[in-house]
């Protein structure tokens, strides 16, 4: 329309040079404006993004391959509230957490696994199967019998679910949030829809519902198909390998050029034609080298950076400054994506020569999209045929077929989310002492966990107070820092002096973990605070063996008044305290510990197998310390006078000079006499001293000793012996 227009106008303006000019960029407005709408095949991108639009294509898998897939059904959220703490005049603190039930959609055609899945970027399901955060999990694999899902058909009704047949999607029943800040991640899965790799030919014989009919030479790992035709579908796989129509007398197929049968001679096929016809070649063309582009950059699917997006890309002999992209939704390697490129680059010449070739009714025979040769040797492709005047014109375009070997390509550095395999948990329970602040009004439970790597996400505990009773939740215990056992025994030593006799071999159960020197200043100011067993110790110097064996030295002993604990055992527990992984019982939880019947009980969250761990009973954190520096001193009328210092629950550090707070509600101390003797004590008394009469004094044996108590309020301290000589 815009040629005969603008060729009218230049005839009235300018003559007929005027309409010459206006017919040329009529020309050109028309080419713009009817010209074919441009192909549009698969995009990468929409495998990589979640999204649940309304009349979403659902593309085809085969092989192998990562998707996003679409959100057809999900819960709104589903909030949980737990109440923790309160009694005795302090407030209750109450925790929200939230899940969701979804159903994604991954492939319109049926498949076989679904493998590994991430969420936001990191691994949710790894390959083991284990999931890192707590929720149930079904999938379908699309068959046309398959049933509807229980959860589906619970929430909108058993008429009104879909069994989505023909159709393979993934269940997740009350996937926790909390990792994902309370909202529903993006979620990819690794799914498995053919058991081997894939060609064109079995996407295009699946796609055109014909086995046989398409045909293919490179070999993928996994490719997804989608667009609005099959023609879309397949057009990526059959760029990449030059896929051509043949023509057979079995009907026409689908086959690479380079795949095609064995050249035949032209010069057989024009043997009779009539006296006097024309050359066999009747026409020549040749299009410019700047007409190819100068770079193929092939986009693809990287498997051995979790298939993420790769690209490879190879200059074209002679081309121009053109960049030609190729989005290709297929799963390859490095290698073999560039060796695909370096075999497209080479072959975007072919063809650019043309050449209209005449033979007789013979040529009929050729098939369109094989390969001939002319007189000269050169090898041609059929491009076209037609019947004329009983001759036959064939359309013969250049074949160049470059053998392309696969070289070494670096496919980046990935960025992986680590995948650990799964492993069994250790839960350990610790009884510590009082260490300051404030006097404990409960004993002060210590629960620490870990697994064999840092896979393993931690646990769900309940504590059961006494057999038969209820469980009481506590929360999820997340994995300690570290935790591990003595990997061989540890002598006893002062507790008031630094311990650099001693070392302490300790092998943490989980190898990543790590442990840090501090100097004495640090020490002293209180890190490094470990427990073993049931003394704490502090640990200055830290040595990795290796293997998560670790040596540690410059030791402080028997803190906190645990030095009655000093010896232990190859094998005894040992925790760092300095983490903030590590849980404690509430004080009104920790009370029943006292009774010595209460478990812990608690379950991976990977899984519901459940454990039982005894509740210590010893109650540390309760017991007073005991008292130091005892003497005897006679009172010059043949009694003695018996006096002590004594430590505090609230502060158990060093002093000097200074009165400690007393920590416990009165002051009381029970003296007794060991062995004990008929009529002759205990005494008690309400100051730290006592005075025995010369006639209590007469009546002791001269190998008795005296054990000085502090009586609390809730035990009484470990004694301090003080011998009567």
């Amino acid at each position: 329309m815009a040629t005969l227009v603008l060729s009218v106008v230049g005839q009235v303006v300018g003559g007929p040079v005027g309409s010459a000019i206006g017919a040329f960029i009529g020309q050109q407005i028309d080419a713009e404006i009817f010209k074919p709408k441009g192909r549009e095949g698969p995009r990468l991108a929409d495998l990589k993004v979640q999204v649940s639009t309304y009349g979403q294509q659902i593309p085809k898998l085969f092989g192998t391959m990562r998707v996003a897939g679409s959100v057809i059904w999900a819960t709104d959220l589903i909030e949980r509230r737990e109440k923790h703490g309160g009694g005795k005049g302090r407030p209750s603190t109450t925790e929200y957490s939230y899940a969701v039930s979804l159903a994604v959609a991954l492939s319109s055609r049926p498949i076989g696994a679904i493998r590994r899945i991430w969420a936001d970027g990191n691994l949710l399901r790894g390959a083991s199967g284990s999931f890192r955060e707590r929720c149930t999990f079904r999938w379908y694999a699309g068959g046309e019998d398959q049933p509807v899902d229980p959860l589906i058909a619970s929430a909108v009704g058993l008429d009104e679910a879909s069994a989505f047949r023909g159709l393979a999607y993934a269940v997740f029943e009350e996937l926790e949030l909390a990792s994902f800040g309370n909202r529903i991640p993006s979620l990819t899965f690794e799914v498995d829809a053919d058991a081997a790799g894939v060609d064109a030919g079995l996407v295009g014989g699946a796609l055109i519902g014909e086995t046989g009919r398409c045909s293919g030479q490179t070999i993928f790992s996994g490719y997804a198909a989608s667009g609005d035709r099959v023609r879309d579908a397949l057009a990526p796989l059959f760029d990449a390998d030059a896929v051509r129509l043949v023509s057979a007398p079995s009907g026409w197929r689908l086959a690479p050029a380079g795949a095609a049968d064995a050249a035949v001679a032209l010069a057989d096929f024009c043997e009779m034609r009539r006296v006097g016809a024309p050359i066999d070649i009747a026409e020549r063309s040749r299009a410019p080298l700047s007409a190819l582009p100068g770079t193929i950059r092939l986009r693809h699917y990287e498997p051995g950076r979790d298939y993420q997006l790769g690209q490879q890309a190879s200059p074209v002999a002679g081309g121009g400054r053109r960049e030609e992209r190729i989005d290709l939704p297929a799963v390859l390697p490095a290698e073999g994506a560039r060796a695909l490129a370096r075999r497209i680059a080479a072959a975007a010449s072919d063809g650019r020569e043309t050449r209209i070739w005449e033979g007789d009714l013979a040529a009929l025979a050729l098939p369109v999209g094989g390969v001939a040769t002319l007189a000269d040797g050169s090898v041609w492709r059929v491009a076209s045929r037609t019947v004329k005047d009983a001759a036959v014109r064939l359309e013969l375009r250049r074949h160049q077929p470059v053998a392309i070997d696969e070289v070494a390509a670096d496919p980046g550095v990935p960025v992986l989310a680590p995948d650990w395999p799964d492993s069994a948990g250790l839960v350990r329970l610790f009884d510590l002492p009082s260490l300051g602040g404030s006097a404990a009004i409960a004993p002060r439970i210590l629960v620490a966990a870990a697994g064999a790597n840092d896979g393993w996400r931690g646990a769900d505990a309940w504590l059961i107070p006494a057999p038969g009773a209820a469980p009481v939740p506590l929360g999820a215990i997340r994995p300690a820092a570290a935790l591990g056992t003595l990997a061989e025994p540890l002598a006893g030593a002062d507790s008031t002096l630094f311990d650099d006799i001693n070392n302490v071999l300790v092998s943490l159960e989980n190898p990543a973990m790590a442990l840090a020197s501090v100097d004495d200043v640090q020490l002293l100011g209180g890190a490094n605070r470990a427990m073993i067993g049931d003394e704490l110790v502090q640990f200055g110097r830290v040595e990795a063996l290796g293997g998560g064996l670790w040596r540690l030295s410059h030791l402080l002993r028997g803190r906190a008044g645990t030095e009655a604990a000093a010896a232990h055992p190859a094998g005894t527990p040992f925790v760092w305290l300095d983490d903030a992984a590590l849980l404690a019982l509430p004080d009104a939880l920790a009370g029943w510990a006292e009774g010595g019947a209460a478990v812990l009980q608690w379950a991976a969250r990977s899984g519901g197998e459940t454990s039982g761990v005894p509740v210590p009973a010893s109650a540390a954190a309760l017991r007073p310390l005991a008292p130091v520096h005892p003497r005897v001193v006679p009172d010059g009328a043949g009694g003695l006078l018996l006096d002590w210092i004594r430590r505090s629950r609230v502060d158990p550090g060093w002093r000097d000079g200074v009165d400690l707070p007393l920590g416990e509600g009165r002051e009381a101390w029970r003296v007794a006499v060991v062995p004990a003797i008929a009529g002759l004590g205990p005494w008690e008394s309400t100051a730290a001293g006592l005075h025995l009469s010369a006639a209590e004094v007469a009546a002791l044996p001269p190998d008795s000793s005296f054990e000085i108590r502090q009586v609390g309020d809730f035990a009484l301290s470990p004694p301090l012996v003080l011998p009567l000589d």
